[in-house]
């Protein structure tokens, strides 16, 4: 069950955040800092061409710098912590289960529940949402999602009468902008890469008068970031990180103007031209780095557990 907070950022109380900075043991000076940097926010409110006059703001702590989404997180963790431990009936506190699968993990407003038993999470969603509405947390449940994550029986099908293995609707999913199934996942980014590569085909089109160093800089900002969306979180087979080596090589030799059939050059000869490695490398690099921050994280991490959780699949 994934939940989702309306105007998260906007709505928590400034006394709520200086009360939890002090539960949290932080000195005299840190809540004094805080108290100083919230004071004094005033704002102004534009719809369509029309501008209010400015007025001070008493609430929030607004998004765009590094304090916000911590003070965020704080008071969302305090949220929580009410929550679980007035629900110690339905879900174990910590919400870790005997097999050590993590049942609950957040990012920013963002919060998922795991449960074996729908109903749990049926029943917990109205808890949910009163309790985090004490701590001035409004759960926008038109945007909560229950997904069920299953692998379907080989005789399977679905309503044309196809297999349905390997096809499972929970595959489509997304959380945190990826889908749940990295196979999916990575097409997703594929077709997302050609887009965006499409979306500068002018700059592309330039030849030398905008430099092959320049249009690559602008190429790795702009397309390869967006390929590599969350790739550290991928579990896939060679065969399918192929699949973004190929879209990378395509747009690499439309760059440089060598496209098959005009023009041949070779795979290591147009990474050694573009002095770029295979997104595959660089995937893997990412993979291992994000195993070295789980790591070294607390031993009481949803990822932590998640390494020594083994599913029990038939």
């Amino acid at each position: 069950m994934g939940i989702d907070m309306t105007s998260a950022f906007d709505t928590i109380k400034r006394s709520t955040i200086l009360k939890l900075l002090k539960d949290a043991g932080c000195s005299e000076d840190d809540v004094r800092l805080v108290r100083f940097l919230l004071a004094n926010t005033k704002l102004r409110v534009k719809i369509n061409n029309e501008t209010s006059a400015e007025f001070e703001s008493t609430s929030g702590a607004f998004q765009g710098d590094c304090l916000s989404g911590n003070l965020f997180t704080l008071t969302l963790a305090g949220g929580l912590h009410h929550l679980r431990a007035v629900t110690t009936d339905i879900r174990p506190n910590p919400p870790i289960a005997d097999t050590l699968m993590p049942l609950e993990w957040e990012y920013a407003d963002d919060v998922d529940f795991a449960d074996e038993d729908e109903e749990n999470l049926q029943q917990l969603l109205p808890i949910c949402t009163e309790i985090l509405k004490e701590w001035n947390l409004s759960v926008n449940e038109s945007k909560t999602e229950f997904t069920k994550v299953y692998l379907a029986d080989k005789d399977d099908v679905d309503e044309k009468g196809e297999p349905l293995r390997h096809r499972e609707e929970w595959r489509k999913s997304k959380s945190l902008g990826s889908k749940l199934c990295s196979k999916t996942d990575i097409l997703h980014r594929c077709n997302l890469g050609n887009l965006a590569f499409q979306n500068f085909k002018k700059i592309w089109m330039q030849g030398p008068k905008i430099n092959l160093k320049t249009k690559l800089k602008i190429y790795e900002a702009q397309v390869t970031s967006v390929m590599l969306y969350n790739c550290n979180s991928w579990a896939a087979t060679q065969k399918e990180l192929h699949k973004l080596d190929v879209t990378q090589r395509k747009h690499l030799r439309y760059i440089i103007g060598m496209q098959w059939p005009k023009a041949v050059i070779s795979n290591v000869t147009l990474y050694r031209r573009c002095e770029l490695t295979p997104l595959s490398s660089r995937i893997e690099s990412a993979r291992w780095r994000m195993l070295g921050h789980i790591l070294r994280s607390d031993e009481n991490t949803p990822a932590q557990f998640a390494l020594h959780f083994l599913p029990d699949v038939v």
